[in-house]
């Protein structure tokens, strides 16, 4: 006799019968009703309390599936901003203190060709604040980013530290995005394990910063991994500015030979934090790097590098218009990390074809080189009836890397679109048609919008 669970799991909209539908569309290389299976799946094992499994699913309903979406650009909105917040756009940010090029700000934007907003460094809670730095910073325009973390919180008092701090942040005449102990859903932070001590911790520290440094901005910073943690150590909206979360986009995951990553978009890590706080506060991707070389093979891979590069830049500004700010780690572990963690070469700067992808996914209006500033426009999904003559951009996702994407209006020869790709509609145009091919040339998907 079978009963409850088991009941729930082999019953016909079962989850388990979800992904073995999944598991034969694969088979036959029928990729999208196979990722749309797997979704299935996901959600009844989430509804069933397996949220290990939903995730495991979700992963491969995104390895599969394809999407074709188009957007257009919109006028900006004025809205209610949080603190440091842009209206449209995302500030460029990085790491370079383990950076061999340079390891002064002004030569790191002459290097990369554009001015970063922002540039973060760690620091040790009990340590001052590094003042000759933020002079640096200063005078190259930007803003800084502190990971600030603590051996323990039982170390975060109001005392005369923390508090010297502050004044520290408020002298220093910039703005500080303050990430205090970033990551502590995660075991491997000697703050993570009391959910409610740390919430206490972390508004102690934004109640003193923010009473008497009025630049300072704090920023509350799980990892993407584990989830679910997650929602037990967020303080609340009182004494959170900017929501961030970090990951990394690696050659192959866990450093296993067998589990290459190429397949996997860096926004699929972003996901959980945006969809679930998104609404209430700016988010920020606080640390994230793409691994040009992992030490499993040792092989340089800057393809890898730069597929993700423009997969992230290409899809932010149209995707995920919550996101705020995004640094990236310039570093190379391989030479750098400290025992176990030499696994991947971040560096921007040590690989010509990596710099150069980087520099032409950044020098988009959308990426914002001053704290303060704006874009000029805002990207929209396009309703079902669009203007002649309107701004607009192709967003794909694909099981195929090779995949593309044509647009024709009815008039002139079609146009081949990458992702990303802007294109303005003619005036003459009698309608908007995407079609989506892999590299084998099977239709995809299509899309169809009016001209009005």
């Amino acid at each position: 006799m079978v009963h409850g669970l088991s009941l729930l799991l082999i019953s016909p909209q079962g989850p388990a019968v979800w992904k073995a539908k999944a598991e034969a569309f694969l088979a036959k290389e029928q990729f999208q009703p196979a990722s749309e299976a797997f979704f299935k799946a996901a959600e009844g094992y989430d509804k069933l309390g397996d949220s290990n499994a939903g995730k495991v699913l979700r992963e491969r309903g995104n390895r599969y599936g394809s999407k074709l979406e188009i957007y257009t650009a919109e006028p900006v909105a004025q809205t209610k901003l949080a603190r440091g917040e842009p209206a449209s756009g995302m500030y460029l940010g990085a790491n370079i203190e383990r950076e061999d090029a340079t390891r002064y700000p002004q030569s790191f934007n002459n290097l990369i060709g554009k001015k970063h907003a922002m540039f973060f460094m760690y620091r040790k809670y009990g340590v001052g604040f590094p003042t000759a730095f933020a002079l640096d910073l200063k005078k190259a325009g930007a803003a800084l980013q502190i990971a600030w973390e603590p051996g323990s919180l039982s170390e975060v008092r109001d005392d005369r530290y923390l508090q010297q701090f502050a004044k520290d942040i408020r002298e220093s005449d910039i703005p500080v995005f303050v990430r205090f102990a970033s990551e502590m859903n995660g075991s491997w932070t000697p703050y993570h394990g009391n959910p409610a001590l740390y919430r206490e911790k972390f508004r102690l520290v934004a109640d003193v910063v923010r009473t008497i440094a009025p630049n300072a901005i704090m920023v509350w910073c799980p990892n993407t991994i584990p989830e679910q943690p997650i929602p037990d150590y967020y303080p609340g909206p009182e004494a959170v500015d900017w929501v961030g979360v970090n990951f990394y986009s690696v050659i192959y995951n866990d450093s296993d030979r067998s589990r290459a990553a190429d397949w996997r978009f860096p926004t699929d890590s972003l996901d959980y934090i945006y969809n679930r706080y998104s609404a209430a506060h700016p988010i920020m991707v606080a640390e994230w790097a793409a691994s040009h070389r992992a030490s499993i093979d040792g092989a340089d891979k800057p393809a890898f590098a730069t597929q993700k590069i423009a997969e992230f830049f290409r899809t932010v500004p149209l995707r995920y218009p919550r996101l705020k700010a995004a640094s990236w780690l310039s570093f190379n572990a391989l030479k750098y990390a400290k025992g176990d963690r030499q696994l991947n070469n971040y560096s921007l700067l040590d690989n010509p074809a990596v710099a150069e992808g980087y520099k032409n996914a950044i020098a988009d209006s959308h990426f914002l080189s001053v704290v303060g500033s704006s874009a000029p426009v805002a990207w929209r999904p396009a309703p079902s009836v669009v203007a002649r003559r309107s701004k607009c951009r192709v967003w794909i996702r694909s099981y195929d890397a090779f995949a593309s994407v044509s647009a024709s209006f009815g008039v002139g020869a079609a146009k081949r679109l990458e992702m990303g790709s802007e294109f303005e509609v003619p005036a003459d145009a009698k309608f908007v048609k995407l079609e989506l091919k892999d590299s084998e040339g099977r239709a995809v998907l299509s899309r169809q919008v009016t001209i009005k």
